[in-house]
């Protein structure tokens, strides 16, 4: 896997993350950041990245000059793939963090990734998430993602492309067996 644009590009990832992760495609990567470029802004952005799997959107993200990337995965396999590629990089403003992003507990490690010197959470300019596809309610995600995001914030779901969503989304682009869907608060 390579980065597809930015000041990392064409830098290639190691492999080391779990068997069960399904990175994004290097098509889908550079068709969603141009797309997030050109209508939206990346620089200075604060990303939240949940199921983070490989880190390659992360990569992404970090690569195009987002502020700060904050990554949830459960794998531990993960996170240490992760965690060694942000310091053999040189990383610092990648955040990493083991956990369940849907459960209580992530809302503890968001507010300890995320807060600022008051304690208070500071809402993500985007909210990229890539769930298991089969994982169980997945409709249910950008109700649960709304708050986190800025008045302006865009919460992308990555989904199979038969996935019906209840909110209305703001964009859906749809790339063979993979679909992006993104949200904005209304």
């Amino acid at each position: 896997m390579r980065i597809t644009g930015g000041d990392l590009k064409g830098r290639i990832i190691p492999t080391h993350f779990a068997n069960h992760v399904r990175p994004s495609t290097d098509r889908v990567r550079e068709s969603l950041f141009n797309s997030l470029e050109h209508q939206k802004g990346i620089g200075q952005s604060r990303i939240l990245d949940l199921f983070s799997g490989s880190g390659i959107i992360a990569l992404e993200f970090l690569s195009r000059r987002a502020e700060a990337v904050y990554s949830i995965d459960l794998d531990k396999k993960n996170i240490a793939h992760q965690k060694g590629i942000a310091k053999d990089w040189q990383l610092q403003n990648w955040h990493i963090a083991a956990g369940n992003a849907l459960t209580p507990e992530a809302t503890i490690i968001k507010n300890r990734l995320h807060g600022d010197a008051s304690g208070q959470i500071q809402p993500f300019d985007i909210v990229f998430a890539d769930p298991p596809y089969g994982m169980p309610n997945i409709q249910g995600l950008p109700k649960l993602l709304l708050p986190l995001i800025a008045e302006d914030g865009w919460i992308i779901i990555e989904h199979k492309p038969q996935l019906v969503f209840a909110e209305q989304e703001l964009l859906k682009k749809e790339y063979g067996s993979t679909t992006m869907t993104i949200f904005a608060k209304p």
